[in-house]
């Protein structure tokens, strides 16, 4: 249904833009591309607004490894949060705007996530004379996490669906919705972007998100990693690897723990503890993208039991398995490891075992 909206201007005089419609896809497409803003990042997120990142208009989809572009896809943004946005506009005049866009879209989304590489996208940004650190507030030691976070996300689906048009209508706003609550990785919604021109040919744009509910915003937010996921995103780095996660996780569960999985909207994790009348938390394990690192976490063990001549004890261990430098300082905080040494057989089950006293004496001990 068209409108009008009231502008005063600095003379205090109304001015009146009524709703218009775009006068081709292009015009569209060049607004979104010359002012992100009109994303409504703070929509999205009231508590933490999207700052976008343009990639690339009309970034190319192939279907195969190292195939060439089957789909092009109308643009490409990233977050502060390297989640990777896909956007793709419509005219509601368009009669593709209902089933065929999502189709469409999902086309994208399947097969980016499986064939494109971080590199690619590192060179769109970079044609445009564009510096990372200067557009996120960042030091150069981040750039290099921003970008494996870019690639970790990709691998594991963790991407936002942004269709956008003039006007959503029902039809896609209930597609939308259905898929918002479904998906825990991705994020799926509708922007509408309304245009209201006055006589003068003064124009006015209102944005509005379309496609979150109460559910969908509850699943984002409670999710958690699983350890298929963790798993999936360890074998991205090393294959190897899963075995050395596979024998902790199973080692752990044996002796008593409860695995605790992390929620992290980067980065999958999991974190042995043992549950008596306190809870001990003994380390985590975190899948990044350049590694699989181990936490320690000296910083949450509690005493009695853990005792700061336990924590020597524990680290002079730790240093041993792992060939690395803990230092009495590190102590107080969360130091981590590359856990790349338990490859090794005899050094897994060094670990194992330690690991399997320490439990065993926590239940033991009379205030756990």
């Amino acid at each position: 249904m068209s409108g009008s909206i009231f502008v005063v201007n600095e003379n205090n005089k109304i001015l009146e833009l009524k709703e218009s419609k775009y006068e081709n896809e292009d015009i569209f497409q060049e607004l979104i591309e010359r002012y992100p803003n009109i994303l409504a990042g703070d929509q999205i997120s009231p508590d933490n607004p999207r700052k976008w990142i343009f990639i690339s208009r009309e970034m190319g989809v192939p279907d195969e490894e190292d195939g060439s572009n089957r789909w092009f896809l109308d643009h490409l943004f990233i977050d502060q949060d390297a989640i990777p946005t896909f956007i793709e506009v419509k005219r509601s005049s368009d009669t593709r705007i209902r089933r065929e866009v999502v189709a469409q879209m999902l086309d994208y989304a399947a097969n980016a996530t499986e064939y494109w590489s971080v590199e690619t996208i590192i060179e769109k940004y970079e044609q445009q004379n564009k510096n990372i650190c200067d557009e996120l507030g960042i030091d150069e030691n981040s750039e290099e996490l921003f970008w494996s976070n870019v690639e970790n996300n990709l691998k594991i689906g963790k991407i936002r669906l942004l269709f956008v048009a003039d006007e959503i209508p029902a039809s896609l706003k209930r597609i939308i919705e259905f898929l918002n609550n479904q998906m825990i990785n991705t994020e799926v919604l509708g922007l509408e972007i309304k245009q209201f021109v006055s006589d003068g040919n003064t124009k006015t744009f209102v944005p509005r998100i379309v496609g979150q509910t109460s559910n969908s915003v509850a699943v984002k937010n409670k999710a958690s990693w699983s350890e298929e996921g963790f798993l999936m995103a360890v074998k991205n780095v090393d294959e190897e690897l899963v075995d050395v996660c596979s024998k902790i996780l199973c080692g752990f569960r044996s002796f008593g723990c409860y695995i605790n999985w992390g929620n992290g909207k980067v980065t999958p994790s999991f974190v042995p503890l043992y549950k008596g009348k306190q809870e001990n938390k003994l380390f985590a394990v975190y899948a990044y993208s350049t590694g699989i690192k181990m936490e320690i976490y000296f910083k949450f063990f509690k005493e009695p039991y853990f005792t700061q001549d336990k924590k020597i004890e524990i680290k002079s261990k730790i240093n041993e398995i792992f060939k690395t430098n803990i230092k009495d300082e590190d102590l107080t905080r969360r130091p981590s490891v590359y856990i790349n040494p338990l490859k090794d057989e005899g050094a897994m089950k060094e670990f194992l075992n330690y690991f399997k006293v320490i439990v065993n004496d926590l239940k033991a001990s009379p205030s756990n």
